[in-house]
């Protein structure tokens, strides 16, 4: 018996799953050029010279062509973690990638100059205490793999692939932050484009050089493609699995999508973390139960009360550092109102009230006083900022503004769709 251990397969069908969204993004882009098409004919007499907004600084193709770069980030990222699973069960590798706020808060200070405050350095010792206990705890288990034997140098290996995997993905948070803060292409289509880049790539350019790679087949290196093209056609089972997990990719993206613009990314967090419960909880089920035909799941230990200690901490982090990310907004906030507020006059003399009357004339009987008014300052209702706006995942990661800032500002820009993309080039891959 032969088990599908094939991490290029499987970033391959990840990157397919999110080119399904291409389809369903030029139908909704047909369905809203249609729906301003209507309104614009019924509004035309009523807007007379209204001047066009300016378009975005780079064409579309432009556009387009740059998301190849994250894309480049993104199947990296994907490859280290799908070699790093092989060795660590499946609630280990969902609660490993919480080093990814470490590396986001590094980059993000090394490069982009932000500050970090009480609340974000609290986040980040709990990241690294979570992600030490959780580390420790599937080291002394040496439970690794529900399919074969894994020894604790291949566990350690394991995780520390995870690690530098979410060193790459916070690397594309801060590549993204800083330099395609700019780009205006609709959320669904940056997915799909990912997605068809990732595909092209991992099929077309990858696949062929991990054929010829040396090393063992099954651990990551080297990969036979036509053994998986042979086992994904003469397994019906496999077949469906692997067209439920492309479906599955499609829906969690556009459900993604609906949370975070309808109930917002706070909401979204807490969706992440309930998923990497779930996940924990699955495996439990399918090892204590006849659902994982005494093969799949993992084990309760004496280890596991650790590894539950570690992901709690890992929890209390991430809400401590998105606290941080609101106080964060607070003092931007602050100091924009505050600057607005010292650019204006202290004051400004107005015309006196009353006209003078004519020389040898006194003013009627129970006339007010001539009073000199002074204008008060006005108070500025919204800041003048310019703030770069950043992905769903630098939102909990990177302290780069509050959630509504970073998906308010333009609803169709760049940044508010990554890290959907959050949801879709790193956390389901499986």
């Amino acid at each position: 018996k032969k088990f599908f251990h094939k991490p290029w397969a499987m970033t391959s069908v990840m990157f397919l799953g999110m080119s399904m969204c291409l389809p369903l993004a030029f139908y909704n882009d047909a369905k809203r050029k249609k729906q301003r098409a209507a309104a614009s004919e019924i509004e035309a007499p009523l807007l007379g010279g209204d001047a066009l907004p300016a378009g975005p600084k780079h064409s579309e193709l432009q556009q387009t062509l740059m998301l190849a770069i994250p894309t480049f980030f993104d199947l990296l990222a994907t490859i280290l973690m799908n070699v790093g699973l092989l060795y660590v069960t499946a609630s280990v590798y969902q609660m490993m990638r919480g080093a990814e706020m470490l590396f986001a808060a590094f980059f993000a200070v090394t490069f982009l100059g932000r500050r970090l405050n009480k609340y974000h350095l609290g986040g980040i010792l709990c990241c690294v205490a979570g992600v030490t206990m959780v580390g420790t705890s599937s080291y002394l288990s040496g439970e690794g793999s529900a399919t074969q034997d894994i020894s604790p140098e291949k566990n350690l290996m394991g995780m520390g692939l995870i690690i530098v995997s979410q060193a790459v993905q916070a690397a594309q948070l801060t590549f993204e932050d800083f330099f395609m803060a700019d780009l205006n292409i609709e959320p669904m289509k940056i997915v799909g484009y990912e997605g068809l880049f990732g595909a092209i790539g991992t099929l077309g350019i990858m696949a062929p050089i991990a054929y010829y790679l040396p090393g063992v087949e099954g651990e990551g290196i080297h990969e036979n493609i036509v053994d998986t093209v042979a086992m994904i056609g003469n397994s019906r089972a496999l077949q469906v699995i692997l067209l439920v997990d492309m479906v599955a990719l499609l829906l969690y993206n556009v459900s993604g999508m609906l949370v975070t613009g309808h109930l917002g990314a706070v909401f979204r967090t807490v969706l992440e973390t309930t998923r990497t419960l779930f996940v924990w909880l699955v495996d439990l089920l399918l090892f204590y139960t006849p659902l994982g035909l005494g093969k799949l799941g993992e084990s309760w230990s004496v280890y596991s009360y650790l590894q539950a200690a570690g992901f709690v901490v890992l929890v209390a982090g991430t809400l401590v550092y998105g606290r941080g990310d609101e106080e964060g907004v607070r003092q931007e906030m602050a100091d924009a109102l505050a600057v607005a507020a010292a650019q204006e006059p202290v004051a400004q003399t107005a015309p006196e009230a009353t006209a003078y009357a004519p020389v040898g004339t006194a003013p009627a009987p129970g006339a007010p006083a001539a009073i000199p008014v002074r204008a008060a300052v006005p108070v500025p209702t919204t800041a003048p900022m310019d703030m770069h706006p950043s992905s769903f995942k630098a939102t909990h990661t990177i302290m780069s503004g509050s959630y509504s800032r970073s998906l308010g500002r333009n609803p169709g820009s760049y940044m508010r769709a990554s890290h959907m993309r959050a949801g879709n080039a790193d956390d389901s891959h499986h």
